[in-house]
């Protein structure tokens, strides 16, 4: 007799189960997406605004070039291409790590995690102008990761809750 009730728990079962693939991906999964592409986003930004920076210093460099202000803009450039390498190779990673999550099957994210992990960039040593640009770039990831006005924390076009 207790077939009966079987039945009933197991098409509320199938109903859940039904619900939850209409309702599309876990929230844990929709949150890695999420975070995956405000992270490649917010990197890829960082990255762009860092070889802007680097053109200018490299322009204001010849300008200033003998001058009483060459070694300053020497040293900055040097800052902002430290900066502009790390940004490029962290960018890299955030684009491959966003790519394994949107991949349709497990062997792609899988692959794609693996060349996401292997190309993330070290951190140098602290107290380098390398381990200082390495340093700035994490603490303005994680500003612009937190704001929730920055562009790149904004819901995907058509993809909101509601």
């Amino acid at each position: 007799m207790r077939t009966p009730k079987l039945i009933p728990l197991a098409a509320l079962l199938l109903a859940a189960a039904a619900v939850t693939a209409a309702c599309g991906e876990s929230p844990a999964k929709k949150a890695a997406r999420d975070h995956a592409r405000r992270s490649s986003c917010v990197a890829a930004e960082l990255a762009l605004t860092a070889k802007e920076r680097l053109a200018r210093l490299d322009t204001q460099l010849v300008v200033v070039q003998g001058g009483p202000f060459e070694q300053v803009t020497a040293a900055s450039r040097a800052f902002a291409a430290a900066y502009q390498e790390y940004a490029d190779a962290y960018s890299r990673s955030a684009d491959l790590a966003d790519s394994a999550v949107y991949a349709r099957g497990s062997q792609d994210s899988v692959r794609f995690a693996q060349q996401a992990g292997a190309s993330r960039p070290t951190i140098p040593p602290a107290g380098t102008v390398p381990g200082n640009a390495a340093a700035r770039f994490t603490g303005d990831m994680e500003e612009a990761m937190a704001n929730p006005d920055h562009p790149c924390n904004r819901p995907e076009e058509g993809k909101e809750d509601g």
